[in-house]
């Protein structure tokens, strides 16, 4: 009997044990996570400073990983052992899911991106890229895990019933304690209960910090949920709004810039991942960007600090912006999750007032970031995506940038003047592995093998593309008579390879990242005979405002519709990032501050509320 005892004593350890290994791994995994976002470089990993980060909450982090393996007990025999790799694997999965998502966004993802499949299309070399080479440790428990289940595989044998009564106080222990401030907080209205703070201001990386990765999409899946249902605005919210569009006015008089275009066709050019930091610059004595520079010194207006504003949406927030001047959702992509939204868009402003015929062309696929739905929801009358092209030069992640733009031609010439068109290239999309045979800026073997020459090599290749499509346009007698605004989406080395850029043994000062996430705004228009730089700082929302000026659309058609402003005709120098950091906030008065810095979750509220449709 007492032979029996011990038997049974060892298996109870052996089985206690085999729970805890995967606790324990989930709960350092969430450190480990924060020793990659807390660096620098968050490619590289300090276990110091993630525990750091962590610890004030890692009680959070150990009921969150005891909640999810409490279910383990309900299973017996092998089927436990089955469940705990399982639930190791997935919860793994999403720690490094966020990991990548957080070294291309910094921020964490939202169970949202599951509606959004359909951008893993052709992006298999981008997320492949995601990856670092001390991403291992992640893996390393399932190597211990294994080899412990294998040296006390005889311990489950003995397994018959499942332990519902240890399941029940591992399951609701832990959720007692996560729920005791919120409880505080809403049942009793106790709002000076310790840790209160953690549970107000949601934000996605603060959340999983406070909570661990893992208790940040539990929370995330209440947001969601939340969110889902449409946005009634309170009183207070349309007072904020109308203070809003009242602080933004600055009601100068019209200067020669008013109209200077009117009549004009307009062609808008979205620059794949083009960076300012490029424009100007030689390498080996050859220029990056050689017609870019032409345009901006001769016959374009240049904007050099246009600041990225794009969130989860990426390239497709660009598209809302420039066409609606909204700033995008703070979670989840706005034409994913609000297609439909009413706007007095760009397009729409140009049909209504000026007859206008409007087209989006994509060389993506409509189901790429939703982009068929949003681009029509917002008023355009036609959309052409990848299957209106013959795809017979494909480069990366879709068509190339040369035979996009020789196709683009002819679905223009069928377009009846004056025409809006806009246009988006593909090429110089990371990770910027432009094939050898379109690289010629002869860069040194180090610099080509990273993602900065590539980079350099695509965005040379593009600008080549743009000056061919100028020449087409001329050709066929269009460029004359049309405006064409070229812009970057967003930043692209500098966002997401940032990192190999500091590792490079030798490298130039104007590589660097300086702090400022700028794309370039260039306006060509032939009228313009000697091209001029605006240092203004601005966003990417302010371009659909600075267009319309140039086409001679009075302010009073969209000035109370649009967030951004006319950056031909102001006095203000700023711009609103989308993690709300107010970049240039010297040009502005402490009211001005106050109002801007909730200008982002205004526009959320706006757009979730379909606020242009009910106001």
């Amino acid at each position: 009997m007492d032979y029996f005892k011990k038997i049974i004593n060892k298996d109870l350890i052996s089985r206690l044990i085999l729970i805890l290994i995967p606790i324990i791994s989930i709960i350092l995994k969430g450190i480990f996570f924060q020793g990659f976002i807390t660096s620098d470089n968050p490619y590289s990993f300090n276990f110091t400073a993630g525990y750091d980060s962590a610890k004030p909450f890692i009680n959070y982090y150990i009921a969150f990983s005891i909640i999810f393996l409490s279910f383990s007990l309900l299973f017996k025999g092998k089927s436990r052992i089955i469940y705990i790799f399982i639930i190791d694997i997935l919860l793994t999965s999403i720690i490094m899911l966020d990991l990548c998502y957080f070294r291309g966004f910094l921020t964490v993802p939202s169970v949202l991106i599951v509606t959004q499949t359909a951008n893993l299309d052709n992006l298999s070399g981008a997320v492949y890229s995601m990856f670092g080479p001390m991403d291992f440790i992640f893996i390393l428990d399932f190597i211990i895990l294994a080899i412990y289940v294998y040296i006390t595989r005889k311990s489950y044998k003995n397994i018959k019933r499942r332990s519902v009564v240890a399941f029940l106080l591992t399951f609701i222990l832990p959720i007692l304690f996560i729920g005791y401030v919120p409880f505080n907080i809403h049942i009793l209205d106790n709002k000076k209960v310790k840790n209160a703070y953690l549970f107000d201001n949601y934000d996605p990386t603060n959340t999983a910090r406070y909570f661990s990765p893992i208790g940040y999409h539990v929370f995330d899946l209440y947001t969601v949920y939340r969110d889902s249902k449409k946005y009634n605005f309170t009183e207070e919210d349309k007072n904020n709004i109308n203070e809003y569009f009242e602080v933004k006015k600055e009601d100068l008089p019209n200067n020669e810039y008013f109209g200077m275009s009117q009549g004009k066709n307009l062609i808008y050019i979205q620059v794949e991942s083009l960076e300012d930091f490029v424009i100007g610059k030689t390498i080996n004595g050859k220029e990056i960007t050689p017609v870019l520079n032409k345009l901006t010194s001769n016959n374009a207006l240049y904007f050099p600090n246009i600041f990225e504003q794009v969130n989860e949406g990426t390239s497709s927030d660009c598209d809302l912006m420039v066409n609606t001047s909204m700033l995008p959702l703070r979670r989840g992509s706005t034409f994913f999750r609000y297609p439909n939204t009413t706007y007095n868009s760009l397009p729409n402003i140009l049909e209504d007032e000026k007859n206008y015929t409007t087209i989006a062309i994509h060389p993506d696929k409509g189901s790429f970031w939703n982009y068929s739905a949003g681009l029509t929801g917002i008023g355009f009358d036609k959309f052409n995506d990848y299957y209106s092209f013959n795809d017979d030069e494909h480069i990366g992640m879709g068509i190339s940038d040369r035979t996009y733009f020789e196709q683009v031609i002819p679905m223009l010439k069928k377009q009846q003047n004056p025409f809006y068109a806009l246009t988006v290239t593909l090429t110089s999309h990371g990770p910027f592995d432009i094939p050898k045979e379109y690289r010629e800026l002869n860069l040194n073997s180090e610099l080509d093998k990273m993602e900065l020459g590539g980079y350099f090599e695509s965005i040379h290749y593009t600008d080549k593309q743009i000056g061919h499509f100028l020449e087409l346009l001329e050709k066929e007698g269009l460029l004359e008579n049309t405006v064409v605004a070229i812009m970057g989406d967003h930043t692209g080395v500098h966002k997401y390879y940032n990192n190999s850029i500091e590792n490079l043994s030798t490298k130039e000062d104007w590589y660097l990242y300086n702090g400022n996430p700028t794309v370039p705004l260039v306006i060509y228009d032939s009228s313009i005979k000697q091209g001029k730089t605006f240092d203004l700082y601005g966003g990417q929302s302010d371009v659909m405002p600075t267009l319309l000026y140039m086409l001679g659309i009075d302010k009073e058609k969209y000035e109370n519709t649009v967030l951004g402003r006319n950056l031909l005709n102001t006095k203000k120098s700023f711009a609103v990032l989308t993690d709300g950091t107010i970049k240039g906030e010297d040009s502005l008065s402490d009211k001005e501050k106050e109002v801007y810095k909730n200008i982002l979750d205004l526009s959320d509220k706006m757009i979730r509320g379909n606020y242009f449709k009910e106001n």
